[in-house]
């Protein structure tokens, strides 16, 4: 998702300021050239704890809105963030989509930005996440898997109503934005009407506008491979975070995540899918307990 849409201000509870305080706090964007071609654009703040960013479906550097880097900063974290391949500032290049493409590119961001260092992947990147800490352990302090399932294709299987819109390569891609947007408001109905429209609007004009970045997702995600029979290879610690009133995925899928990883710890937050947008201090004040284990 665009910054375009924070910089609006259509929500000051959940976005405060707007983005353009965040970027002041973030040293200026950076490119990583990938040996396919691909120019990854990311940027870092200023701290001594970075946790790395890793977005989920259709997210890129700014997806993250104000209040929850605002929340990190406070609690002295630095975020590392990044426009995925064909999203934002950064190009498609010439490999074929998967997790574990764009678990490579997230690793080349952390070595850029400093590694080893701390990961944070939502929804799509906690795949994207795991997948990075499992072929590069070495670059990892600590991962946080927020709103991830231990296997998508399963849940998609199980929830073909929610997950057809986002998943199908045909549909025009009003229909993945229009269904991310239903999964990701919160369940307490604390969003107004004009902010779901002008959400809705905002992520179908991101997506018009990166279209094959989003194919190549919509194709990665269909093919997501399954953690479960891989989850007791962490070496790193690992904090899994799941939103009570997650409509995407199901409330029950951190316990699967966080009881097959040796040591996992399991934080469930009030929320649903959209927790950095919902539970921001509760998200960040988790992140920071964790890391300061």
């Amino acid at each position: 998702m665009s910054g375009k849409f924070f910089d609006r201000g259509c929500n000051p509870v959940f976005f405060g300021e707007g983005i353009m305080t965040e970027r002041r706090r973030r040293k200026e964007w950076n490119g990583i050239e990938r040996p396919d071609g691909a120019l990854i654009r990311w940027a870092a703040g200023e701290g001594e704890r970075p946790l790395l960013l890793v977005p989920g479906f259709g997210g890129d550097g700014d997806c993250w809105g104000t209040a929850f880097p605002r929340q990190l900063f406070a609690r002295e974290i630095a975020p590392v963030v990044y426009d995925p391949r064909g999203l934002g500032g950064s190009t498609m290049g010439s490999s074929q989509p998967s997790i574990a493409l764009f678990a490579e590119d997230a690793a080349a961001v952390a070595e850029a930005a400093g590694a080893p260092l701390a990961v944070l992947g939502w929804s799509m990147g906690a795949s994207v996440a795991a997948e990075f800490a499992l072929a590069r352990p070495e670059l990892v302090s600590g991962v946080v898997l927020c709103c991830g399932s231990a296997d998508h294709r399963r849940i998609a299987g199980e929830r073909p109503a929610l997950f057809r819109p986002i998943l199908d390569r045909s549909a025009p891609l009003g229909e993945p934005a229009a269904a991310l947007t239903e999964a990701l408001l919160p369940a307490s109905g604390k969003w107004s009407p004009t902010f779901r429209r002008a959400f809705r609007e905002t992520l179908e004009a991101s997506f018009a506008a990166h279209a094959e970045g989003i194919r190549e997702q919509q194709t990665a995600l269909a093919e997501c491979p399954s953690l479960e029979g891989r989850l007791a290879s962490f070496a790193m610690p690992v904090l899994v975070v799941e939103g009570s009133e997650d409509r995407l995925i199901p409330p029950g899928e951190g316990e699967i995540l966080a009881g097959g990883i040796p040591g996992a710890l399991l934080s469930i937050l009030s929320g649903g899918h959209g927790l950095v947008y919902e539970a921001p201090g509760e998200l960040a004040g988790a992140v920071a307990e964790f890391l300061g284990r």
